[in-house]
């Protein structure tokens, strides 16, 4: 019997998901270009790059952090209270609350000319919009990842603005309103959330892109490598000199004797 007969729902997440990924790149190879750029020059000059979202959107800032195959410079700008298992009416309720944006900027001691990625799925809540517009107050590079359908239909926060309005740079992750892509019969609701595996697959995207062209100019990329490959811990020790000291979640790495 043929799989997509037997999990036909299986198949048709599968199918939106390979259509809406190929859609990201086919569509925007030169937004994806520049924010490469951005990125390169922003590790080259030895600068930070901060990803920031809010309730499953902060699932992004993880996946940049301290990732087999991923970038020493990228910093996640976390919250405990806007992550879903501590409360999630609480964290919802945050991420629409206003003047918390420029405390979390304060606390990770961004700088002028740093770049910062906001994501935020419907690209109307209050905090991911007011951190993008803060910011860019500060002289930080803000590359907005958002579902664009989503935010016209979305209602606007108290800002009046979206983040593809605010951000220096717009990627558009392609998803449907409401998120959720898989329809079932006699329900108004769908199934099949997309915005956390565009996401990802967005944010390693341009990682490949600026590892590979660092490699070809002869660069040593600042990458993590898994701690169960043999030689990773002590090539992990040598680039923390550099990047680990710029990091306030990679401290107490530093200061123990790994």
């Amino acid at each position: 019997m043929e799989p997509s007969t037997v999990l036909p729902g299986v198949y048709q997440y599968l199918q939106a998901v390979q259509d809406i990924q190929k859609r990201i790149i086919e569509t925007q190879a030169g937004v994806f270009d520049r924010v490469i750029e951005e990125m390169l020059k922003t590790v080259r000059s030895g600068g930070r790059i901060f990803v920031f979202g809010t309730g499953h959107s902060h699932m992004m800032a993880e996946e940049a952090f301290f990732r087999a195959g991923g970038l020493a410079a990228a910093v996640p700008i976390f919250m405990n209270d806007l992550m879903l298992h501590a409360n999630p009416d609480l964290s919802s309720r945050l991420e629409r609350t206003p003047g918390i944006a420029p405390l979390l900027l304060d606390q990770y001691h961004v700088r002028a000319g740093e770049l910062l990625f906001v994501y935020s799925n419907s690209g109307v809540n209050h905090m991911p919009v007011e951190m993008a517009m803060q910011a860019k107050e500060r002289g930080l590079v803000v590359v907005g990842v958002c579902s664009r359908a989503y935010a016209r239909v979305a209602p606007l926060s108290a800002l009046g603005k979206r983040l593809d309005e605010v951000a220096d740079y717009v990627i558009d992750n392609m998803g449907e309103p409401g998120d959720a892509v898989v329809e079932l019969e006699n329900s108004e609701w769908r199934v099949g959330p997309t915005s956390t595996i565009t996401g990802a697959f967005i944010w390693n995207s341009l990682v490949i892109e600026v590892v590979r062209r660092m490699n070809a100019a002869g660069e040593a990329p600042p990458v993590f490598a898994s701690f169960n490959m043999r030689g990773a811990t002590e090539y992990t020790r040598a680039m923390m000199q550099k990047w680990g000291r710029q990091n306030p979640h990679l401290k107490g790495w530093i200061d123990d004797d790994h």
